[in-house]
């Protein structure tokens, strides 16, 4: 078969694309069931005044998303975490109805909890100036709940509330349980595994959790406990090293997208932070995940109005600044309250740096700062109480107003929060056949070989005094030395995939998945006068990863072993020493009066003398 020109063979080497999927993120809905508010009165107002959330619009957000996404129909929808108030039952029950909508109407979606769904001491109903404990719900009880959102027919971690499925073809989603606000070993080790066996499959991972995978801001944990999951640098470093490049997350009620790497740095992983629907600007996520699973789109929208209600925006502005402003006093005190909060909703707003409010709440901290000493030092007293100083809060103001994540050091980044578009790690692996049309190739992936058109693979089942003994293969497992047999000085893409591999039990092709020194009789494949073979090693020799070399037999021993011309297996039939006026040649073309061991030309084919 003619090969394919380099420019086609790219082409071809793309699997047939699908459609793109939208996939829809909503956290932090924290509905309260109606009907936990018996009656109105001072219980409820309290409970209201003590908190920046709008728990009292929170049934109607969330039936107004509800309506929303069975209209619009995305192909997926994912909630990370804080379904509900404080874990009540009722209001469980109350997210499940709205869920189960949205599944008769065909979405798909799945969920996670978040710190307040389950066993939550601060679940009541409001009655008047009375507040009542009421039942919650347990992590089985969830569990339960939520079988037909997460919790059935899915991949369970054993120690958690973690599950891994497959909601879009090629798309592997690791939902990660961080109510309690950390990942215990176990389940790290056990979402790590997941995302590696997505990799070697060639299907993407999204991971989604709770609690924010690093801190956005500098002072993060200033403004919410538990800003971020626990030990986040061991999970940032151990998923970003397992090859997850996106995690959705939320609990920090804001839209922040932020960028990191894991320890070296060679890794890049994005958290996108999503803000909380009840507490402005209302935000949800709108992703779009590209057909050939290589780009993913994130576009922020908002809740801005209700029905009845067309000013929403503008009443959530101004209870979370009025929130906000009561939080700041009671942290930095009366002079920065103001300043702080409204920083603050900036940072809620996303895009800090676009707003073209940083340099004048900076002078306005600057003056405040100046001032201090006349009002007998207030500010700096607070801020002490807080282990600050004007610098360092000068900084974490900085941080937020400058939108750079990580402010001061070397990891330091600046993403943007609304809409961005993020490549995904590649699901095909780049490799260049030699001048000579073969090469030596070993994955760490299972790979697919059909989907790459103009190659052929092989492994070696034998080298003998009957010569190379070649089988063609379609699918080769992971960490299988092999052989590729193209056009010359092609760059081709191979694919991983999870169909059953070939049977290579006899290959005695060995490959390296790092820099390998390869022992002692081995083979390895080159050019050397214009033919193309095994040669042996004379020396020591470090081959690069990703290659394979050749073991021969014990006992075996020649000093080289050709390859195929037209890619087809050989049996080069073994002579001994020949009663006939043919000559023998070596394979550099020179003619020998006697044979001895080894490779010979005679009548134009290959002989092998024992």
């Amino acid at each position: 078969m003619k090969l394919l020109s380099i420019g086609l063979l790219t082409l071809l080497c793309r699997p047939t694309l699908m459609a793109q999927t939208t996939i829809a993120v909503i956290t932090d809905t924290h509905v309260m069931a109606p009907g936990l508010l018996v009656n109105g009165g001072t219980a409820w107002q309290n409970e209201l005044g003590n908190d920046r959330k709008l728990l009292d619009y929170s049934s109607r957000i969330f039936d107004e998303l509800v309506s929303k996404f069975k209209a619009e129909k995305p192909g997926l929808l994912l909630v990370t975490g804080d379904l509900t108030k404080d874990g009540e039952r009722l209001s469980h029950e109350y997210v499940k109805a709205g869920l189960d909508q949205l599944k008769a109407e065909g979405v798909k979606v799945l969920v996670i909890p978040g710190n307040h769904d389950i066993d939550n001491n601060g679940a009541e109903k409001y009655d008047g100036d009375v507040a009542t404990k009421v039942e919650t719900v347990s992590s089985a009880d969830f569990a339960t709940l939520y079988a037909d959102y997460g919790y059935s027919g899915t991949v369970r971690d054993d120690n958690s509330l973690s599950y891994a499925c497959e909601p879009v073809s090629g798309l592997v989603l690791i939902g990660i349980d961080t109510h309690t606000g950390a990942i215990d070993g176990a389940t790290l080790d056990w979402a790590c595994q997941q995302a590696r066996d997505a990799y070697r499959q060639g299907k993407q991972v999204i991971a989604m959790m709770h609690h924010p995978l690093f801190p956005h801001i500098l002072g993060a944990d200033m403004f919410v406990n538990s800003s971020t999951v626990a030990n986040y640098k061991t999970v940032r470093n151990r998923l970003a090293d397992a090859g997850v490049r996106v995690v959705l997350s939320g609990h920090f009620h804001t839209s922040d997208i932020a960028k990191d790497w894991n320890a070296d740095m060679t890794k890049e992983i994005y958290d996108i932070n999503t803000g909380s629907v009840i507490s402005y600007p209302c935000d949800y996520r709108v992703m779009t995940l590209s057909g050939d699973l290589q780009t993913l789109e994130v576009a922020t929208q908002s809740v801005t109005t209700l029905p009845d209600e067309p000013a929403f925006s503008n009443t959530a502005k101004k209870r979370l600044t009025a929130s906000m402003t009561k939080i700041a006093a009671a942290k930095v005190g009366n002079a920065l309250s103001g300043t702080a909060a409204n920083v603050f909703v900036v940072h809620a707003e996303g895009n800090e740096d676009e707003s073209g409010m940083a340099d004048g709440y900076l002078n306005m901290f600057d003056l405040a700062k100046k001032l201090d000493p006349l009002s007998g030092n207030k500010i700096s007293t607070k801020l002490k109480s807080l282990g600050l100083t004007f610098d360092s809060f000068e900084a974490i103001l900085k941080s937020i107003l400058y939108d750079i994540s990580n402010y001061g050091t070397e990891r330091a980044d600046k993403t943007d929060d609304r809409s961005l578009t993020i490549a995904m790690p590649d699901l095909s692996e780049g490799l260049s056949v030699s001048v000579s049309g073969w090469s030596t190739y070993c994955s760490d992936r299972c790979l697919d070989l059909s989907k790459t058109d103009g190659i052929k693979g092989y492994i070696v089942e034998e080298v003998s005094d009957k010569g190379v003994q070649l089988k063609e293969v379609s699918i080769v497992p992971a960490e299988t030395g092999f052989i590729i047999s193209g056009e010359g000085s092609a760059d081709i893409r191979l694919w991983a995939t999870d169909k059953e591999a070939d049977d290579v039990s006899g290959n005695l092709l060995k490959g390296t998945l790092s820099a390998t020194t390869a022992p002692d009789h081995s083979y390895v494949l080159s050019t050397q006068d214009g033919t193309t073979g095994f040669y042996p090693l004379a020396t020591s020799v470090t081959l690069p990863a990703h290659k394979a070399y050749l073991t021969i037999p014990a006992g075996g021993s020649v000093r080289q072993i050709l390859l195929p011309s037209d890619g087809q297996a050989t049996a080069v039939e073994a002579l001994a020493l020949p009663d006939s006026d043919a000559p023998c040649y070596t394979l550099q073309g020179v003619r020998v009066a006697q044979v001895q061991k080894g490779i010979y030309v005679r009548n134009g084919q290959l002989v092998v003398i024992k």
